[in-house]
């Protein structure tokens, strides 16, 4: 039942309100206040998610493994099916995976290599 329960929940649209209680979670921050975060880190991998310019565009924004800083735009949208990520190509649908399940494929690496940046103060930056 909760598998089910899961399941029309990401239908119903709530894949936006994950990404936005989401631990690595930025909100509606610049691409260079994020950058300036990650800056000088030495964790593959390591990323936030912010707000894009529009409804449904997002940023994962992270260490990629020469240590620049790469902002990976997405969109995500929800249908009878489940939700979608696009970026560049697609993915979905998706019924009962997180963010975190399919996050690795937005930022081109293993899963296990993922590490949200959590502990922050963004009114800092």
């Amino acid at each position: 039942m909760d598998a089910l329960r899961h399941k029309q929940e990401l239908i119903d649209g709530s894949i936006e309100q994950e990404i936005r209680n989401h631990q690595a979670w930025l909100g509606k921050v610049s691409g260079l206040k994020a950058e300036k975060l990650l800056r000088g880190r030495k964790t593959p991998y390591l990323y936030v998610l912010r707000v894009g310019e529009c409804e449904q565009d997002y940023y994962v924004t992270y260490v990629a493994d020469d240590f620049s800083i790469r902002h990976q735009p997405f969109v995500l949208w929800t249908t009878a099916d489940g939700w979608f990520f696009e970026q560049g190509g697609g993915g979905g649908p998706f019924t009962e995976a997180t963010i975190d399940d399919v996050i690795h494929l937005m930022m081109h690496c293993g899963k296990d290599a993922c590490v949200p940046f959590i502990n922050f103060d963004v009114e800092s930056l």
